[in-house]
């Protein structure tokens, strides 16, 4: 039993890790989100300065292109998160399934030595009672 106990207690603690990687990974996901974001309103604001200046309107094109190159690379980079994210998802499952497994057959012990142990219990008193059965007689 002890080495079940053992074993509930390795499984939890993957769980948890796990659990900790996914959290890292969404907190990835919410940043390059927000990121996004970002460069959309920074694109906004430079083209509504590129419209009032001939400079800003000869500028703004090369300005596009890069923040269109920033876009792709966030992109790609929410796409291996993403990527990433449903594998550990995945593992995390498992890892729990494994968990609820070891939980249950260590349950299953611990019901099994408390009925031994109430068995026992009963066996002694049945034993005393006999027993002061016998001496009264």
């Amino acid at each position: 039993m002890k080495s079940r106990e053992g074993l509930v207690r390795l499984h939890r603690f993957r769980v948890e890790e796990i659990r900790k990687r996914l959290q890292s990974l969404d907190g990835m996901r919410a940043d390059l989100a927000k990121k996004m974001s970002d460069l959309e309103t920074m694109v906004q604001e430079e083209q509504r300065r590129s419209i009032n200046s001939d400079l800003g309107r000869l500028a703004f094109p090369s300005f596009a292109r890069s923040i269109q190159a920033r876009r792709e690379n966030i992109q790609r980079t929410l796409s291996e998160v993403e990527k990433q994210a449903s594998t550990v998802s995945e593992e995390l499952q498992s890892a729990y399934r494994d968990l609820k497994k070891y939980e249950i057959a260590a349950e299953g012990d611990a019901n099994r030595d408390r009925a031994e142990y109430a068995r026992q219990v009963q066996a002694d008193l049945a034993g005393m009672a006999m027993e002061r059965q016998a001496l009264k007689a």
